[in-house]
Parts: C-alpha cells; sequence; structure tokens
C-alpha cells in the first residue's frame, strides 16, 4: 500500500502554481510502454524531489490508466519516502529533544497530507483546558489528578473499545480524531501536554512493549545527576499512579533484574524508534512484509 493515498478521485484537482514546462513534459511521459525509457523518465521526475508531488497528483486525477496511476504512486510514495527519512534524520541529529515533531514525522509515514497545523490547533485547545485547572499551589499529585481528568475524563481518550492490531491507533491524527490509541500513543500525548505546561513528566520504556510516565522531582535535581523520580503514570489505566516496586514486580515476571536502565526517562528519539518498531511489527503480523521493511529502513534514520 502507497503511502499516497489519492482523495476525491473523481473531482477534478486545481492546477499546481509555477508551472514546469520540462516537469510537465517528463510526467505525460510516463505511459512509455518501454521499461528502459520509462525508467529514465521515472529517475529524472525523482530528482525534482518534493517540487514534483503536486504535479504528478494533478496528472494522477487527469486518468483512469491505472498502469499510469500505479507508476505515478510509485514515484510519489519514492519521493515521499526519500523526503521523510532526511527529515527524521535531521529531526534526529539537530532537533530531536522535540517530541511532537518527532511524532509528527511518524504520523506522516502514514498520512503524507496530514495537516499539522491543525493537530497543533487540537492539542493547543486540550492544554488550554488543562491549564485553566492548573495553580501554582497543587501539589504534584493534584496536578496529576488534572490531568487525568482533562485527558481522559474530559476529552475522554482511551484505549481501543476491543482487542485490536491496527496500525492506526498508533498515529497522532488519529488518536486526536477518534480520542482512540495504544497505550504509548496516549502516553505520548499526555507527556506532551504535561511537558507544554512545564510539567516535570517524562517517558519510560519498559519491557513487554510498555509505556509509562515519570514525574521527577525536580526540585533536588542536582547538576551531576538526574532528577529523582517522585511516581509514575499509566497511560493504560487512566493515568493511574504507581510506585517503583510495580515497575519491580514485573521485571521479576519477566525474569529481569531490575536494572536502573529501566527506571530512567528515555530521550523522544527512543520513543519515535518505539513507535517505529511497533508500527513494523504490526504490519508484518499483516502480512505487509514490503511496508514493514521499510519502517525497519526509516528507524536507522534515528541511529
Amino acid at each position: 500500500m502507497p503511502i499516497f493515498v489519492p482523495e476525491n478521485i473523481y473531482r477534478p484537482m486545481d492546477q499546481p502554481q509555477g508551472k514546469d514546462p520540462q516537469l510537465q513534459a517528463l510526467i505525460s511521459l510516463l505511459d512509455e510502454p518501454d521499461q528502459q525509457a520509462f525508467t529514465q523518465v521515472r529517475d529524472r521526475i525523482f530528482a525534482y524531489g518534493s517540487q514534483a508531488v503536486p504535479f504528478l497528483e494533478s496528472a494522477w486525477e487527469s486518468t483512469f490508466d491505472s498502469l499510469l496511476q500505479k507508476r505515478i504512486e510509485d514515484i510519489i510514495h519514492s519521493i515521499q519516502y526519500n523526503q521523510l527519512y532526511l527529515d527524521l534524520t535531521n529531526w534526529a541529529h539537530f532537533r530531536n529533544d522535540n517530541l511532537l515533531e518527532g511524532y509528527l514525522l511518524f504520523t506522516r509515514y502514514q498520512y503524507q497530507n496530514m495537516d499539522a497545523e491543525e493537530v497543533k490547533s487540537q492539542l493547543h485547545d486540550i492544554r488550554r483546558d488543562i491549564w485553566l485547572e492548573l495553580n501554582s499551589s497543587l501539589t504534584a499529585l493534584e496536578k496529576v489528578k488534572v490531568l487525568n481528568h482533562i485527558i481522559f475524563d474530559l476529552h475522554k481518550f482511551q484505549l481501543p473499545s476491543r482487542q485490536t492490531t491496527e496500525p492506526r491507533y498508533l498515529f497522532l491524527n488519529n488518536l486526536l480524531e477518534t480520542r482512540s490509541g495504544y497505550a504509548i500513543s496516549i502516553g505520548i500525548l499526555y507527556t506532551l501536554l504535561a511537558q507544554s505546561l512545564d510539567l516535570p513528566v517524562r517517558s519510560i520504556l519498559l519491557p513487554g512493549e510498555r509505556f509509562v510516565m515519570a514525574w521527577l522531582d525536580e526540585t533536588e535535581k542536582s547538576p551531576d545527576e538526574p532528577a529523582r523520580v517522585m511516581f509514575y503514570i499509566n497511560p493504560e489505566n487512566k493515568g493511574g499512579i504507581f510506585t517503583r516496586n510495580e515497575i519491580v514486580t514485573l521485571l521479576r515476571r519477566l525474569k529481569l533484574s531490575p536494572d536502573d536502565m529501566f527506571f530512567r526517562p528515555v530521550a523522544p528519539r527512543f520513543v519515535i524508534s518505539k513507535l517505529f518498531e511497533l508500527l513494523s511489527y504490526l504490519l508484518a503480523a499483516s502480512g505487509e512484509a514490503e511496508r514493514a521493511r521499510e519502517i525497519d529502513h526509516l528507524r536507522t534514520a534515528l541511529i
């Protein structure tokens, strides 16, 4: 399944701005029956990068030739996939402290036409609701209660209503639209909202594909030591509070020693890498081995 999913197939699309006669001439040759000649045309179009996508989309809308449509879809897929890899590489090396940007890049794999500004606007609305209930006199636990009330009671974010392995529950835009997502998706959303309000919430990745959050005691933070974790928050249980002992119990059940690494917050880069890992697993389990390999390659951009 290609990344690009054309919408409104039967409605004529507006012509892209800034026409490039040479690019349009190349696109008109995409129905070339000779495979070698077609390959040369395709490679020249690919060299235009993202600039070519609106013209290719317009050409897709203008034909009912299934072979031509498939060729156009494949070229768009390759251009967008290559750009996403470059953007992930850039984020991982220069802006990897920005969890929201990383989550948007991950979501872009499936939803290339996602409106990032609309997503940010929806997040801002939820943040505002939390902000209105917070004040500096609240304790850490009281602030968590506010977060939980707004996220789980007012905005009704929840796990999928049935057991499922559908990839869509990983993506940010789908989470905001449906209010349903896997625990890791809801946990990342929770973390994003808390951090946007300067609350000391950080991501923890546990064995067994579990994502929880740590609330840090930044009042006792030492320049030479990481902040102490006051308690942990479980997105799978509507923000339920638990302690280190519960994590120790989980590790013992999995026959793992309670190494300190399991209790430390992880950087956004590792969270986004885990999302890609889970997506790859879900795609492979559903028989989409080729797409799973694509995801595995995208993960290398985060190294």
